[in-house]
This record gives structure tokens, C-alpha cells and sequence, in this order.
């Protein structure tokens, strides 16, 4: 039946605004004819009781009666019958039906001792009242006669008729202004839906970032925000998609452009056996860097792809075990690690994830010293706060620059890329770290200053945490 939201709001409105106008109308009118009419009934009637009760004593004598009802009517503007107990009129105070019979309804209820009213319309509309004169003789009541009185109400109904062409064209003239506030109304409320539809749909088409301007504060004006940031971010990962395509291939193709040279200067010229155990460790240097980034991008994926599995472990125990496992490595580059964990508690997460980033922070202290300085440290500390439980893990490196400072969890990002290239890093290992913190809904703090070294602290908020060791 409609085909836009704004017909269907507009349509409401109307409906709304309609109906209650109609009911107003109609009890409004209703209302004001029983009150009109009301009183004049009830005016009829007191005078045909008045007359009933003159007539009581006197209904066998005409003249005495009609001069006695004519001095009670005198100024009253009705016209009274007075009625024996056949029908014939006795009385008349217009002086045209007297001695004739009248039998309708009104005059029959009344002989049987009930009070009756009725309207008519013959050249004007009149208010008929009839009431019974009542005899009382010992305990017997019974009707002797009968009041007829008949009022012109043709001046009630032109009021109440006036009382409704004006209410009417009131009700018209309210519908038509409150049909321009509805199709306004739906206009102002559907055109930002309409808005959102449009750039919906060139989003669809592949225009990312699109944005709607609303500036609206209620619900449309919310939706309008959420879409907003809805679309930037479909952009960014877009962007990132791409950008991440274009990082692996570079990364890839890298050791496999240096492989290949290798693999060619080892054909067309080198017959040093030397030569060959130099370039063949080159290549098993490349081959380890490519497995170590397939092996990344396969974790990151599989993070991605299957989430985090939660049980209770021991901070100590997984912060020790990483720490062993990269001894080796400390040995190798003189880097001191020391270990100040306070009040360890056991946390809930996934136990390989938690310490796969503690292996990739650690490790990336020591890749990332400072070869000027006489001793190298990593700090590993713990400490419990209020809300949480902190741990740091903390160099005295070469530091990271304050505008690098945000983009350290993106994929492929490194701070000096030719460092990056001799530690055999890709890139991907802090955005892994950052990427499973926010599964556990933890939180990351990294500070740094040039020269000086960098502390990376996790965050583990109580929630997180099942007691003390």
C-alpha cells in the first residue's frame, strides 16, 4: 500500500490526529444536545406535573380549568392539552383539538399512569410530554385523565445544528494545518533514513568511508554516529586488508628474491666450496625467517579463527617457563633478565596464548638493546593494584619514539626497519600480543624514551584473577 517510509509516518499521523478528532466531535455535539435538550425536557415536564395536579380537582370543569392553566401558562410559550381518561381532549390551550380524541403513544402511556416523551418533525421539530392525572381514592390509584404538553424545540436543534458546523469547520481547519505537520513530520524524520540508504548503498558498491551527515541528537542521530563509525572502520580494515596483502608479499618475496640470487650465483659461477657453505647458511638464514613469518601469520589467523580457550594458570609458572625458554637467547645477545613478580596470583585466560606474549615481549626486549650500553636488562615485574593486577615487562633499550608509540601493535610495523631485518623480525609478533589481550579483555600500557628503554605493562583487571599462590 506504501512504498516509503514517509507515506507510512504521514499516514499515522493523520490517523492520529483524525481519530481523536472525530471522537471529539461527536461526544462534543453528543454532548452538548443531551444537555440542550436535557433541560427542556425536564422544564416540559415540571409543567405537565404542575398542570396534572390543577387538573386533578377540576378535570370535570372545563372552563374553571382552562382559565386556571391559562393564568399558570400565561408567557410560557408551550401548548397544553388536558385529557379525560378516553382520550378526549377537555382542555386545549391553542383552542383548536378540544372534545376531539388523540391516541398516540404518548397520551396511551400516560392513561397507564407513566410519564412518556417524544420528538417529532412536521414543519418543525417539538417536544411532546405527556404525564397522567392520578386520583388516589383509599389504596387505590388510577388514571383519570391525562397532560399533554407539546414544546417547540426547534430552536435547540438550529443551536446544536450551528454548535456542529462550527465545531466542523474548527475539526477541518485543525485537520488540514495538523496533515501539513505530518507530512512535514515524516519528511524531517524519513529524510535522514533516506540519507542513510543512499551512502548504505554506495558502501555496498565498494565506497568504503562514506559518511552521512545528520546532526540530529536523538535515536536517527545515534544510528547516524554508529553508521558513521561503522563505515570508517570498514574503510580502515579495508585498508589494512589491502596494506596486509601487499606486507606479505613484500615480506615474502624479500628472502625469496635474495634466495634466488644465491641459488644463481651458486649455477653460473661459484665452485668454492666455501662459497657454497656461505651462501647455503644465507639461504637456511631466509628459509628460518620465512618459516618464523608463516608460522606468525598462521597464529595470528588462527586467532582470528578459533578465538581463546580460558583455564586457571599460574602467572609465576607461565612468566618462568618463558623466561627458560628464551635463556638461550639471553645468553647469546649478554641481556640480564630479572624477575620481581609480587603476590603472583593464578589468572583465568588461555595458557599458550598468555605465554606466546609474554615469549614475543620478552624477546623483543632483547632483540631491541642497546649495543652501546655496558649491560642490558629486561625487567620482569608484578605488582597488584586494586582493581587489577599488573605486569611490566621493561628494557633499557634503544627506545621507541612518541610517534611511533601507537602504531607498535599494527601488522608489519617496525620502528627501524634495517634493525628489523638483522633481528629477523616481521612485524607481526606485537600485533599478535595485542590481538590476544583484547580476546581476554586486558588492557596494554606501553611507555618509551629514546636511549633510555621501553615497559610494556598488561593490564589483568580482577575479573581475570582466581587467588593467590
Amino acid at each position: 500500500m506504501f512504498t516509503s517510509i514517509k507515506q507510512k509516518l504521514t499516514f499515522i499521523y493523520i490517523l492520529l490526529i483524525a481519530i481523536p478528532l472525530f471522537m471529539i466531535n461527536f461526544f462534543a455535539v453528543e454532548s452538548m444536545q443531551e444537555s440542550i435538550l436535557r433541560e427542556i425536557e425536564v422544564n416540559a415536564l415540571k409543567t405537565a406535573n404542575i398542570v396534572s395536579s390543577i387538573s386533578r380537582n377540576n378535570i370535570q370543569q372545563p372552563l374553571a380549568l382552562k382559565r386556571s392553566i391559562n393564568q399558570y401558562m400565561t408567557g410560557g410559550g408551550a401548548r397544553t392539552l388536558v385529557l379525560d381518561n378516553v382520550g378526549r381532549v377537555m382542555v386545549d390551550t391553542s383552542n383548536l383539538l378540544e372534545n376531539t380524541v388523540i391516541n398516540n403513544q404518548e397520551v396511551r402511556q400516560a392513561l397507564q399512569m407513566k410519564e412518556k416523551l417524544g420528538y417529532y418533525q412536521t414543519d418543525k421539530y417539538i417536544l411532546q410530554v405527556a404525564v397522567p392525572i392520578i386520583e388516589t381514592t383509599g389504596d387505590s390509584r388510577s388514571a383519570i385523565g391525562a397532560v399533554l404538553v407539546s414544546v417547540s424545540v426547534e430552536e435547540a436543534f438550529r443551536t446544536i445544528h450551528d454548535f456542529r458546523q462550527r465545531l466542523m469547520i474548527l475539526s477541518v481547519t485543525a485537520a488540514f494545518l495538523a496533515m501539513m505537520v505530518a507530512v512535514f513530520a515524516g519528511r524531517s524524520i524519513s529524510k535522514p533514513i533516506v540519507s542513510l540508504s543512499k551512502v548504505a548503498k554506495k558502501i555496498g558498491e565498494g565506497q568504503l568511508g562514506k559518511t552521512v551527515s545528520i546532526e540530529s541528537r536523538d535515536e536517527i542521530g545515534q544510528l547516524a554516529e554508529n553508521f558513521n563509525y561503522m563505515s570508517k572502520e570498514l574503510h580502515r580494515i579495508d585498508k589494512g586488508r589491502t596494506q596486509f596483502i601487499g606486507d606479505v608479499s613484500h615480506e615474502l618475496k624479500t628472502p625469496l628474491a635474495s634466495m634466488k640470487a644465491l641459488i644463481d650465483s651458486l649455477l653460473y659461477g661459484e665452485d668454492d666450496i666455501e662459497v657454497y657453505r656461505e651462501y647455503l647458511g644465507d639461504m637456511d638464514s631466509e628459509i628460518d625467517r620465512l618459516s618464523a613469518l608463516v608460522g606468525s601469520l598462521l597464529t595470528l589467523t588462527k586467532i582470528e579463527e578459533t578465538g581463546i580457550r580460558k583455564d586457571i594458570f599460574s602467572l609465576k609458572e607461565m612468566v618462568e617457563e618463558s623466561v627458560k625458554i628464551l635463556n638461550p637467547l639471553a645468553q647469546k645477545y649478554g641481556v640480564e633478565v630479572v624477575t620481581m613478580i609480587e603476590d603472583t596470583p593464578n589468572i583465568i585466560c588461555d595458557g599458550d596464548r598468555i605465554k606466546e606474549v609474554f615469549i614475543n615481549l620478552i624477546d623483543n626486549a632483547m632483540k631491541y638493546r642497546d649495543v652501546e650500553k655496558a649491560q642490558n636488562r629486561v625487567y620482569i615485574k608484578g605488582r597488584r593494584k586494586k582493581y587489577s593486577y599488573e605486569i611490566t615487562i621493561e628494557d633499557n633499550g634503544i627506545g621507541i619514539k612518541e610517534e611511533e608509540l601507537q602504531s607498535i601493535f599494527e601488522k608489519f610495523y617496525r620502528t627501524d626497519l634495517s634493525r628489523s631485518r638483522d633481528t629477523g623480525g616481521a612485524g607481526i609478533g606485537l600485533s599478535i600480543v595485542s590481538r590476544v589481550v583484547k580476546l581476554h579483555h586486558w588492557e596494554l600500557e606501553v611507555k618509551s624514551k629514546i636511549k633510555e628503554g621501553t615497559s610494556i605493562t598488561i593490564v589483568i583487571p580482577n575479573t581475570s584473577l582466581k587467588n593467590s599462590l
